[in-house]
Formats: structure tokens, sequence, C-alpha cells
């Protein structure tokens, strides 16, 4: 009966034993029922990723095979067409002894339009200027859209330059007459650079490198023309690249030095404020203009890092004066345009000014007329912002634009310079004088102060008295100087006016 029991007792365990072991297999073919149902839902949506990434693929491979044959935007002929033409005209040029030219044409300031209207305006007008440029060109000519607001042409044939020249300059005017963008009238211009084959080259690569390097060459001298490829722009080509790097060079602002001239009020015979210049000393350049590191700096990025270099050092020659008892009363610095765009431009004046502990009103920034003209709506704010602090804004080369003078008040202006050439006849040219008598009679209405610059002699000092201008700055008075020559030429009082 024991024994009985001890078997029924194990029989009982190894049934139970073989219970658990089926329960366990039956859980365990259950989890991995669910790993398979798992994985063929991740399978099913891969294959569902893959044909819908193949799907964009081939989409994306048409959009840019349909690019490459033409400009999705402008319908002008793509990049492979445009260099499959140009291959042929150069092998046919090469084969009979003929001339052809490639014409570089850029649109001016087209960042204004984007900025301002918008990208879609943008766009818009791409469109119009492409119409445009084709119809201004033959029907065996070739025009691409290179990048962004550029085009390339192909003038085949061409036998002798004027016949380019003549071509650049119908492309620039018709680009010149006015546009009609979201029921605006827009006036653009556009500058254009010209290589000749094969005087300035004898391949394709070559070609279009001096044609952009002369595009270059007429941005540089001031837009709205056109260049041809001369030999001396690699020299050129060459100093900008080395400038530029420069810029970026740790030991940079030890080429800098910074000038001051005096602005004189002729009445009570003070300095009631002195100009700053940047002086740039290239070791293997020499001076380096101020157009010219404008230009470069603006390009590369550094003016931000440089302007604030140049204001910081220029508030604390101030107040060196000051200490010494020397009678600037306030400090003026030319900003950029890069500066204004800048956020925190406003801010860093303000840091600058309280770690100097200046006073606000002691600092004059200045602006040139045209960029009022161009991105009042990009820099509006920044000059509110500036005179909320108190600081003093004013406009120089004011005469070069057609900024009208009753809008100025609109703007927290605080002076205007009257440029040297404005006044160069004002001795011998009634409608000269009778301009600048009007312009300082509005401007003392509207409390805003004229201030005459490039004073070169004492009957323009006389006659600009007697019209009721009293603050001037030229050769008269003083060049500008380094702070230690100014300081030597105040306390010696020979400054002329003091």
């Amino acid at each position: 009966m024991l024994v009985f029991t001890i078997l029924l007792g194990l029989s009982l365990v190894s049934i139970l034993c073989l219970g658990y072991g089926l329960f366990s297999n039956l859980r365990h073919l259950s989890h991995i029922k669910e790993k398979l149902t798992t994985t063929e839902i991740a399978l099913t949506k891969s294959i569902e990723q893959e044909r819908s990434l193949n799907v964009e693929l081939a989409d994306m491979k048409h959009k840019i095979d349909r690019n490459i044959m033409s400009d999705s935007l402008t319908g002008l002929a793509g990049w492979q067409i445009f260099e499959d033409r140009l291959k042929q005209v150069l092998n046919q040029s090469k084969r009979h002894n003929l001339t052809f030219a490639i014409l570089f044409l850029d649109l001016d300031d087209f960042k204004i339009i984007n900025d301002v209207l918008g990208l879609e305006a943008g766009d818009q007008l791409l469109k119009e200027v492409a119409e445009r440029l084709s119809a201004s060109v033959r029907q065996m000519d070739t025009v691409s859209r290179f990048t962004g607001d550029e085009f390339v042409f192909i003038l085949p044939q061409v036998s002798k330059p004027e016949t380019s020249a003549y071509v650049a300059q119908r492309l620039l005017n018709a680009v010149a007459q006015p546009f009609h963008i979201r029921d605006q009238e827009l006036f653009i211009t556009a500058s254009a650079g010209i290589a000749i084959y094969p005087n300035d080259g004898e391949d394709i690569s070559i070609l279009l490198q001096n044609a952009e390097s002369a595009l270059h060459q007429a941005k540089a001298q001031g837009d709205n023309n056109y260049q041809f490829y001369r030999r001396e722009m690699h020299l050129i080509s060459r100093r900008e690249l080395v400038l530029s790097s420069a810029l970026h060079g740790a030991d940079i602002y030890s080429q800098f030095s910074l000038c001051y001239q005096p602005q004189v009020n002729v009445e009570t015979k003070q300095i009631i404020c002195m100009e700053t210049f940047l002086r740039w000393q290239h070791p293997d350049f020499g001076a380096i203009s101020s157009d010219d590191f404008l230009r470069f700096s603006e390009n590369t990025g550094t003016i931000l890092l440089i302007g604030e270099w140049i204001l910081r050092n220029a508030c604390q020659q101030l107040l060196t004066w000051q200490s010494r008892g020397l009678s600037p009363r306030k400090i003026a610095v030319s900003v950029s345009l890069r500066q204004l765009e800048n956020p925190h431009f406003a801010y860093n004046v303000s840091r600058i000014l309280q770690e100097l502990n200046l006073n606000p009103d002691h600092l004059v920034l200045q602006i040139s007329e045209m960029m009022l003209l161009t991105k009042l709506g990009l820099i509006e704010k920044t000059l509110h912002m500036l005179k909320q602090l108190g600081v003093n804004i004013g406009v120089t080369d004011f005469g070069t634009g057609h900024i009208a003078l009753q809008h100025l008040r609109c703007f927290p202006l605080s002076h205007l310079k009257l440029t040297q050439e404005f006044i160069a006849d004002i001795t011998t040219n009634e409608e000269t004088k009778a301009i600048v008598k009007m312009i300082i009679a509005l401007a003392n209405i509207l409390q805003v102060q004229v201030i005459i610059d490039g004073v070169g002699n004492s009957g323009q000092k006389a006659l600009l008295k007697e019209l009721g201008c009293h603050v001037m700055q030229g050769a008269i008075f003083s060049p500008p100087l380094l702070p230690e020559e100014f300081t030597a030429l105040v306390e010696e009082k020979i400054v002329e006016g003091v």
C-alpha cells in the first residue's frame, strides 16, 4: 500500500511536470508567434517605405534631369544644354577660326527684393528678367540661369568686341526698364562681364572664369555697367583673395589704426565732434582704401567684429581726450549695413557705452543716405532703438541719393552731412548756392543740424557761414590725423578755427 501511494505520488508529480512543460512550450510558442507577427508588420512597413523611397528617388531624378535640361523657374536652357552648346560653339570656332563671347550678367542688389517683398516676388522678377533677356539676344545665342540672379550667355560669331559690348548694353537697358510686381513699380539694374575667345582663353573653364572675373570688376566699378576681361584682373582677384583672407587673421588689428577729423562750429570756434576713420596698412599691398575695406569686411562677415573694435576704441579715445581737458564733446563712427542688420547691434552699442561709462549723447553713429533709400525697412527698428538709447544718428553723403528732405522727419536723425561734391562749385554757381541755402533752411525747420563736409578754402567757409551753416569739416580745419598728432595740434592751437 505504501509502495502504491509512493508510485501514485510520483505519477502525479510527473503529470504536473509534464503539464507545466506543455504550458511553458505553449507560452513560448505564443511568444514566438507574437514576434513573428511583429516582424511581419515591420517587414511590411519596410517594404512600403522602400517603395515610397523609390518613388521619391525616381521623382527627384526626374526633376534633376529636367533641371539639367531646363531651368525650372525661368524655363531657360539648363546647365547640361548650355555646356553642350558651349562645346559645339568652341569646336566650331576652332575649326573655322571664329570669335565668340561669354557674357555673365548679375542683378544688382537683388537681395533687397527678396528681403522686402519676399521670395515669391523675387521669383516672379527673375521670370520677367529672363523673358526680357531672351528677347534681347539673337536666336543663335544661348542664355541660361547660372545661379540665383546670375545669367550667362553664349554669343557665337562675334566679329569684334564692339558687338558684344552692344549686346551687353542692350541687356542692361532691358533690365533697367520698370517692372510691375504685386502692383508695385520696381527699378533694378544689372552688371555684366565679357570674355572673348580666343584672346581671353581657349578652353571652357578659363573663359567662364574670366567672364566672371570681369563681372566682379563691373560690380566693383559701381554696378549698372559692363566690363571686358583684362589680364590684370587676375592680379586684382589675387589681391582681393589675400585681403579678404587677411581680415580673418589673428594679427589683423595690428594693421589697423584710427584717425580723427574735427567738425568745427565756426561761430563758437569749438570742435564739437571728431569723426573716426579707419586706416588699414597691409604689409604687401600698402594702404587699403576705406571702400575696399568695407566691401571685403562685409563680404566676409568680419565687419561685425571689426566694427565693434572701431566703436570701442573710438569711444575710449574720446574719453582719453576728455580726461585731458580737450575740447571734443562727441565722437562720430560710421556703421555699415551689415552692422545695422544685426539684431544684437543696439544691445552691443549699449554694452560698450555702459562698460566705458560714456554718455550716449556723446556718440554719433553715421549711416549713408543710400541705406535710407534702399534698406530703410530693414534698419528702421534698429535706428529707433539706438535713438531710445540716447545715441545720435547722422546721415552722411547727403545729396548723392534722391531722398526727399521732408521725409527725413520720419527718421530719428540728429544731423545731415552734405558731400564735398555737393558744395565744390558753391562760390561760382548760383544754383548750387540756392540749393544749399534751401536745404539749410528746411533742416532748421525740422531741427536737424547740417554739417558741410569737404570745406577746402576760406571762400567756401565764409559763404556757407553766410548761408546759415555753422558746423563744417574739411582740409581748411584739419585733415584726418592720428590721435597723438591731433592732440599736439589742439594743445598748440594750430587747428584752424579753434
